[in-house]
């Protein structure tokens, strides 16, 4: 390789790395922020107030991430017009980040709907003590989720929130988290994969769905789609503890 084509591709390598630590300071900004916030305690209009400032922050901080992936996958395609070894490198780093979770995708599949039954008991009857069957917990999003994977679901997004390896689904209090995201009833989940399979799998006689269906057929809503667009991921994907394995201490 010729000296003035090395310094080109070791500037291109730079500048793409350069824009990674960029992206990943500001992903890691905005899961600091979701998890210091902290909103003021005396009225409800302030609180609703806070509340929409730091929605509105946490989305601007989103779409600033995907902008800056969008300028590394261009600055990837660039190198990639090089060498056919820098072709090959580029077309693998594509494979990674799509296995990631960390380029947006489209193809078919499926809509789900859960919500909160608008039933509710008569106080004082036996059927009041069954009350948590009327809402969605974050256990029935976790058995959906892994019925959808078993399934052969390729991507999977609830409230637009893309589900990768580190997601976490936990209920706090009256609200789910999904990747730190705070949501709520009605949960909107979207997958990629063959349609006529998820849906098969998520109908199943005695399967997840099935309790919920049994309380209030109308706390499920589902349908095929022939194309479904699920988004990025957009939170931090840097590991603080987990170190890659060098080849000489794999052999040991």
């Amino acid at each position: 390789m010729a000296t003035g084509e090395w310094r080109t591709q070791t500037i291109i390598f730079f500048a793409i790395w350069t824009v990674v630590g960029v992206l990943l300071g500001i992903a890691l900004k905005a899961q600091f922020r979701l998890h210091t916030a902290e909103l003021p305690s005396t009225r409800l209009p302030e609180l609703a107030r806070a509340y929409v400032q730091e929605k509105r922050t946490v989305q601007a901080l989103e779409t600033e991430i995907r902008q800056l992936r969008q300028k590394t996958t261009e600055l990837e395609n660039a190198l990639a017009t090089g060498t056919e070894q820098a072709r090959v490198l580029n077309d693998s780093l594509q494979a990674a980040k799509m296995l990631a979770g960390l380029i947006e995708v489209e193809g078919p599949g499926i809509e789900l709907i859960l919500r909160d039954s608008q039933r509710r008991p008569q106080p004082g009857s036996t059927e009041s003590l069954l009350i948590d069957l009327y809402i969605i917990h974050d256990l029935d999003l976790l058995r959906v989720v892994n019925e959808l994977r078993q399934a052969g679901a390729e991507a999977i997004a609830i409230n637009g929130q893309r589900l990768i390896a580190t997601s976490a689904i936990r209920c706090v209090g009256p609200v789910i988290y999904v990747n730190d995201m705070k949501m709520a009833s009605p949960f909107t989940i979207h997958a990629i994969g063959d349609p006529n399979t998820l849906l098969g799998a998520l109908k199943t006689p005695g399967g997840v769905l099935a309790d919920i269906m049994q309380a209030d057929p109308k706390m499920v809503e589902m349908r095929a789609l022939e194309k479904v667009r699920i988004p990025a991921y957009t939170g931090s994907t840097q590991f603080r503890f987990a170190k890659p394995v060098s080849s000489e201490e794999g052999a040991k």
